[in-house]
């Protein structure tokens, strides 16, 4: 039921926005792909996206945003590793300069990462010991019929901070791990100067990343 309640607010969250064509990306071996929305930002734009897909709702298919360094990048890591050895193999990320005039807002991106110290299903299912576990009760969870385990993660320093949910597997013999991080400004500015990140804004961010979160899939 949580899995569903989700995936309906994160439909509703997209629903509400300017819709945008989707797009498939399929891993170079062939092993994974999801969909995402083409407003998102390659932030590895050598791993090119095998096709794209018109999402049943606007017309013809939109090009994709260029990767931009903004939008990739923050004084934490927003494509993974987040204090474990692993090779991200994919990253996408909101543009950053929709939210130019809301300061709080810094980055937030949707990952998959291969972890590559976590040899054993017990290795990959415990998470890292260097993470900083926001949540400590780790959640049994499934996407698309894929068991994941559940933590939330992130990071903090002066005047800002990162959070946000990974999801580990282990699959044919390796450890997969897929996260959301958001990363958020607490700067204090004098109250008119900048605009607010709003709940609304939150939510659709929040949305498109989920999107390509629960389109996840194993191909083999």
């Amino acid at each position: 039921m949580k899995t569903l309640v989700t995936f309906l607010l994160c439909a509703w969250a997209i629903g509400g926005s300017a819709q945008q064509s989707l797009k498939t990306f399929t891993s170079a071996n062939g092993l994974f792909r999801f969909q995402y929305s083409d407003l998102l930002v390659n932030c590895m734009p050598q791993q090119t996206p095998s096709g794209a897909i018109k999402s049943g709702i606007s017309e013809g298919s939109q090009p994709a945003v260029s990767s931009s360094a903004d939008s990739c990048t923050s004084q934490g890591s927003v494509c993974g590793e987040m204090g474990s050895q692993e090779s991200t193999v994919a990253c996408f990320a909101y543009p950053k300069e929709r939210f130019k005039d809301k300061p709080a807002f810094v980055a937030a991106a949707f990952y998959v990462s291969e972890i590559l110290p976590a040899q054993t299903e017990d290795g990959c299912l415990k998470g890292s010991p260097d993470w900083y576990v926001i949540k400590s009760d780790a959640e049994t969870t499934t996407i698309n019929h894929i068991t994941f385990r559940a933590f939330e993660i992130g990071d903090n320093w002066t005047s800002g901070g990162q959070s946000g949910p990974a999801y580990r597997t282990f699959h044919s013999g390796k450890c997969y791990e897929l996260g959301i991080q958001n990363v958020s400004s607490r700067a204090e500015y004098d109250p008119g100067t900048v605009k607010e990140f709003t709940k609304k804004d939150s939510s659709e961010v929040e949305g498109r990343l989920r999107q390509a979160l629960n389109s996840f899939v194993f191909l083999k």
